[in-house]
């Protein structure tokens, strides 16, 4: 599965990344989010990142952000799940920032040098978290399921697993293998939020300066799925893509058009959203039509948390 000292250094390498997008985003009058803690824990490296990324890069993971923030506010507040395990957590700071309800429980998963950095820079802010946090430190090559139990996850009630922004520094092999862990380790009722690239994003030269800008940065990227709602189908998941820049969810930030979701030669960055539902044929009536949003894909206006 992922070595350590390869696909783990490469996680922890981009945490700050992310991060120093997140500050920037939540330094604008109409952001999309509130971060307070992004530019603590983005760090130098954040910063040095954010000096030589294209727009694009920065565009593309508020966007993702956001998006992320709604879906998971809006799965706990419609279906009453009150789990959530964030894999390869990074610097997220959703257990802080988001309003959750009453019994919330939040499982942060990650490199135990990258958990206790954030913690220390959190402690240091007197940032305090909206929910019951649970900090796990792991490494997705083990047996990080036991740790889920360990630190009190109920494996009988649904879960909704987060996956956001790593999967493709990932191998194909390695990507495949991850997701039919977490597909295993799930209850009925059970939700999966991830973001994926195709193959030909890796190729088209709408993305080469940013694949290639990713390279030279260290982190390049590998892992593509070009059908990720028949692979989820296949374990009896329903699932909907959404693609960066679709309207109603690129709030202004994302400066290109979406390519056609039936041209498989044209480069696809894809937010996905599934479900796997409690018995078989439930939901069938809930899959989005043509034109209308499947769940996830209409991002709630819900309040912002303010600073404090």
């Amino acid at each position: 599965m992922v070595e350590n000292g390869s696909s783990q250094g490469l996680l922890a390498l981009t945490a700050p990344w992310a991060a120093a997008a997140r500050a920037l985003e939540s330094a604008r009058e109409d952001r999309l989010f509130d971060d307070p803690w992004a530019s603590a824990l983005a760090g130098a490296d954040g910063a040095a990142w954010l000096a030589q990324s294209p727009p694009e890069g920065v565009a593309l993971i508020a966007v993702r952000t956001r998006f992320f923030d709604d879906y998971l506010l809006r799965i706990v507040q419609e279906d009453g799940v009150r789990q959530v395990v964030i894999l390869a957590a990074g610097l997220d700071t959703r257990a802080f920032r988001l309003e959750w309800p009453a019994s919330m429980q939040v499982f942060e998963m990650d490199q135990g040098a990258v958990l206790e950095r954030k913690q220390t820079i959190l402690d240091q802010a007197g940032a305090k978290p909206t929910c019951e946090r649970h900090v796990i430190a792991a490494d997705l090559a083990d047996g990080w399921e036991a740790s889920l139990t360990t630190a009190g996850i109920d494996s009988a009630q649904p879960t909704i697993w987060l996956l956001e922004g790593f999967l493709f520094y990932l191998s194909p092999e390695d990507l495949a293998a991850l997701l039919g862990r977490v597909m295993k380790a799930s209850s009925p009722g059970s939700y999966l939020a991830f973001d994926a690239i195709n193959s030909a994003t890796l190729t088209s030269p709408f993305t080469q300066p940013w694949v290639e800008m990713q390279a030279r940065a260290g982190a390049p990227w590998t892992g593509t799925m070009d059908d990720p709602k028949s692979l989820l189908k296949r374990h009896g998941w329903k699932a909907e893509l959404t693609p960066i820049g679709s309207p109603g969810t690129d709030h202004g930030r994302w400066p290109y058009p979406s390519a056609p979701d039936d041209d498989p030669e044209a480069p696809h960055l894809w937010l996905a959203t599934a479900r796997r539902p409690y018995r078989i044929g439930e939901g069938d009536s809930d899959q989005a039509q043509p034109g209308q949003a499947g769940p996830g894909a209409s991002p709630l206006l819900l309040p912002l948390r303010k600073r404090p």
